[in-house]
């Protein structure tokens, strides 16, 4: 059997999190037990968590899920919260699709007393560790977390057990444009294609990825492309100094988002934030309020 990955410190927390009124008062009957309670609940009381950050199931995949299960049985519980008359998703999203294809009536899930972020924590945590999702996917997700629970890269980092090194260069891939994106999903690109393309705008991006798949181009000709679109800026006269440059980074990983700093010597200056979609300018803002 395949060991599992070590999670990361703060993921281990949540999934040991307290248990549901429910299980609580099952662990009353038996004090002994330290495993999590399995109850056996109607599929159809199920909704889909708006927070599972994998988009893309193959049929496949789910076709031998659903063989085994109706082989073998369910062999592991899915991870499930109360919410208002039924249940909602945490984990174990292709179980709960393979039951559903078989025409199974009822699942075997650990009821979670878990917070909404909390959720959505396991809920991507889960996949990222699984690493069942696919770099677009996992892109996006972490930037939920950025976002929308105001985490940093650090705090990214240590739920996830991924280097922050990791992290953000992950979430840099949220700034290609979605035909970029796309062509790497689909796997029309490798991972260099995409990365030589990031700091250009999204029509550049578009037209030199275009003739990367009509014409086979290799990662070092895209490079060679990319290249050639940037814009050759003066020489300033004098370059920035190291806490200048500090504040550029400190600001960029807060905004998840490119950030560059003009500082005059009179103590004027502008900070420029870029975007690369509405989305990005909705968590820019966001954070802006707080």
């Amino acid at each position: 059997m395949t060991k599992r990955k070590a999670l990361g410190s703060g993921l281990e927390a949540l999934l040991s999190s307290r248990p549901s009124d429910d299980t609580k008062s099952k662990r009353k009957n038996n004090a002994d037990s330290s495993t999590p309670q399995i109850s056996s609940i109607p599929i159809h009381e199920i909704t889909r968590n708006k927070n599972q950050p994998r988009q893309v199931f193959f049929n496949d995949a789910l076709e031998s899920m659903a063989s085994s299960i109706k082989e073998m049985g369910q062999k592991v519980p899915i991870l499930v919260r109360k919410k208002g008359d039924g249940y909602e998703l945490i984990a174990g999203e292709r179980r709960w699709r393979a039951m559903q294809s078989i025409q199974k009536q009822n699942i075997d899930a650990i009821v979670m007393d878990v917070t909404e972020k909390e959720s959505a924590l396991i809920a991507i945590v889960e996949n990222v560790q699984r690493e069942q999702l696919n770099s677009i996917e996992e892109a996006e997700a972490l930037l939920k977390l950025n976002n929308e629970y105001n985490m940093t890269h650090d705090d990214i980092a240590k739920y996830t057990g991924k280097s922050r090194s990791h992290i953000t260069n992950i979430l840099r891939l949220n700034a290609l444009s979605d035909y970029t994106k796309s062509q790497l999903v689909d796997g029309k690109i490798e991972m260099g294609h995409a990365r030589a393309v990031l700091s250009l705008e999204t029509s550049i991006q578009n037209t030199i990825i275009k003739q990367a798949v009509t014409k086979n181009l290799s990662v070092r000709a895209v490079e060679v492309l990319a290249r050639n679109k940037k814009p050759t800026l003066p020489r300033s006269k004098k370059t920035k100094t190291q806490d200048t440059i500090s504040l550029e980074n400190k600001f960029s990983e807060y905004f998840a988002a490119d950030v560059k700093i003009q500082h005059k010597t009179d103590g004027s200056g502008k900070i420029e934030v870029k975007y690369k979609s509405l989305e990005e300018l909705e968590g820019i803002i966001n954070k802006l309020q707080k």
